[in-house]
């Protein structure tokens, strides 16, 4: 398959489901890496843990959460791009069961 690029701005803040249809979250951030002249997508964070990984430093998250009484029930998984298909990226899907996804290191 060729490499095509797409606008990363635009799969930000999108559902992402399985392909069964079960809800895998929301992508919150993309994790890419310089190749010489490319940038190569590694992974997409998916869920809440994802969105506070982006606005928040470890040590404020926690005690964010905490405060919160969240720090129990937090969740987030991790796509590798062989994992996320966006032949649609207005509708982006993973091509395995949620399940089979990373979660995200707390």
């Amino acid at each position: 398959m060729p490499a095509r690029s797409i606008n990363v701005e635009l799969l930000l803040d999108r559902q992402v489901r399985d392909p069964s249809g079960k809800r895998a979250g929301r992508i919150e951030e993309i994790r890419a890496r310089r190749v010489g002249d490319e940038i190569i997508v590694e992974s997409y964070h998916l869920g809440p843990d994802a969105m506070l990984e982006r606005l928040a430093a470890p040590v404020m998250r926690m005690r964010f959460l905490r405060a919160l009484g969240l720090h129990r029930h937090r969740h987030g998984r991790r796509a590798s791009w062989e994992q996320m298909d966006l032949t649609d990226p207005e509708h982006p899907k993973i091509r395995c069961p949620v399940e089979e996804l990373a979660k995200l290191v707390r």
